[in-house]
């Protein structure tokens, strides 16, 4: 399941690596699965709108400051939620080396509940220090993020930055608007945290990141001349429920609850 390293660290910091869990033939091929559907339904067919439906699941949102030098319809692209629902990229939330790691942090019934493919093309800016608990209002708290690296994610390209024991406290801090120009719908930032303790999360394609969701974490701008793709998966505790049940039609829109994991 997980590695007696694993839960340490979980337990101390709140993540731990699974370094080349996935094997990076898979992790391109996500990407080109991604891209292709981007390509086939652009964000030019959709002007104007914040975010726009692609099939019964891709929920694909533009960026607001896309890429300086954007050519191809993926370069104007933030994210895009539950591809977890269809293809490789669900093969790839399913796997083993994924999937038992997850249940040993939360028990034997699993299901992913939400993915984001992110792009973080040259010259966009990053997203500011947050805790996914809060924007994840369910009754059964923590849930698991699981980013797994598609490209390189290096210092130039904008990779994740987390304060290691951030989590501890169990604790959601405020968390304010992010009013940077080119900031994304719906950033928010905690600003009332010390951050000092920051660390990078350098990783290669094939690496896996697991992290609890009250753990702080952030990215930076990408200053380089390279993308920086990465898969995201959040999985919680099967019969999860929403506190808020009159937020149920939002909530459809970004999640899809897939059994992952049963007892036997």
């Amino acid at each position: 399941m997980i590695t007696d390293a694993e839960r340490a660290a979980w337990d101390r910091d709140g993540y731990f690596f699974a370094r080349g869990a996935v094997d990076p033939g898979l992790a391109a091929e996500v990407e080109a699965e991604v891209v292709a559907r981007i390509r086939a339904d652009p964000p030019g067919r959709h002007a104007g709108e914040v975010a726009y439906m692609s099939g019964e699941n891709y929920l694909i949102y533009p960026e607001t400051g896309p890429s300086p030098g954007a050519v191809n319809p993926e370069d104007l692209v933030s994210k895009v939620f539950n591809c977890h629902a269809e293809g490789a990229t669900r093969r790839m939330s399913e796997l083993p080396q994924i999937a038992d790691r997850v249940a040993g942090l939360l028990g034997p019934d699993v299901d992913c509940f939400q993915s984001q493919f992110i792009f973080k093309n040259p010259g966009v800016i990053g997203q500011p220090w947050h805790q996914d608990s809060y924007y994840f209002k369910f009754d059964k708290q923590p849930q698991v993020g699981v980013w797994v690296a598609l490209t390189r994610a290096t210092i130039e390209n904008g990779c994740l930055w987390v304060v290691p024991g951030s989590h501890a406290d169990q604790e959601i801090y405020e968390h304010v608007p992010d009013l940077r120009p080119a900031a994304n719908r719906g950033y928010l930032e905690i600003v009332s945290q010390d951050t000092s303790s920051r660390t990078s999360a350098v990783m290669e394609p094939g690496d896996v990141l697991f992290f609890h969701s009250y753990l702080m974490h952030m990215s930076t701008d990408n200053v380089a001349d390279y993308r920086r793709s990465a898969m995201v998966y959040h999985y919680g505790r099967a019969g999860t429920k929403a506190l808020n049940p009159e937020s149920a039609a939002t909530l459809a829109r970004v999640n899809r609850w897939i059994p992952i994991r049963r007892a036997a």
